[in-house]
């Protein structure tokens, strides 16, 4: 799209276990992450993953970083034996799984990634099962930093430099490698691909917002109405 930087790949989390321990505990309050089978798109190295495995009798983990897929497979080699976990390289766009797969589907910071996120989007509600849950995070556009960094003529800079650069949508699409998202664009996008919410709740104040969606039945969603 002219005037759009390409998006950039994701990375592992920047504020390790204290991060992590607080996106999965956001999502927590807002879905039940267990069942029989769960699929975790962006994987990475598997720090969200391996957290989220034991409520789940079986684990699907996939990402298109080859090396950040290495690290994770590392990892397990070396871990005692636990819930399978398969670690497979492929896209969002084009899930190589049967319809109705999959009791709940994650997606971590990886929305703002992948480029055909309507497609995307499809995908996950033809593999979750009746009623499975999609649950996400995704950054907040009305956080007044884009939490990504940006880059000006090609030199990247840290999001403390941009205030208030993701409320400038157009700049923030030349300049920012990663989306953003409302409430309301995000509840389009997921609406439209089949997926069912439930009454947002609040977050207004927060970089990046919880969410969970359901293929059938009922979920329950963290992001602020807007």
């Amino acid at each position: 799209m002219t005037g759009t930087r390409a998006l950039g790949l994701g990375k592992p989390s920047a504020f390790g276990e204290r991060g992590i321990t607080k996106r999965l505990d956001a999502l927590g309050r807002a879905a039940q992450l267990s069942g029989e089978r769960l699929l975790d798109i962006g994987c990475g190295d598997g720090a969200y993953t391996r957290r989220l495995a034991g409520g789940f009798q079986r684990v699907d983990a996939i990402d298109i970083q080859t090396d950040l897929l290495d690290a994770f497979r590392a990892t397990v080699a070396a871990e005692p034996p636990g819930v399978p976990v398969a670690i497979r390289e492929m896209s969002a766009e084009r899930l190589d799984y049967p319809d109705g797969t999959f009791d709940v589907v994650t997606a971590i910071e990886v929305l703002e990634h992948i480029e055909d996120l309507d497609r995307a989007l499809r995908e996950v509600a033809r593999v979750l099962k009746p009623g499975g849950t999609f649950a996400l995070t995704t950054p907040n556009r009305w956080f007044p930093l884009e939490t990504h960094g940006f880059v000006v003529r090609g030199r990247r800079y840290p999001p403390s430099r941009g205030p208030f650069l993701p409320w400038i949508v157009p700049l923030h699409r030349r300049l920012a490698d990663a989306r953003s998202f409302t409430s309301r664009g995000l509840r389009g996008q997921l609406t439209r691909a089949g997926l069912q919410p439930t009454a947002p709740g609040s977050g207004s104040g927060s970089a990046r917002c919880p969410t969970t969606w359901s293929g059938r039945g009922s979920a329950s969603s963290g992001w602020p109405s807007s």
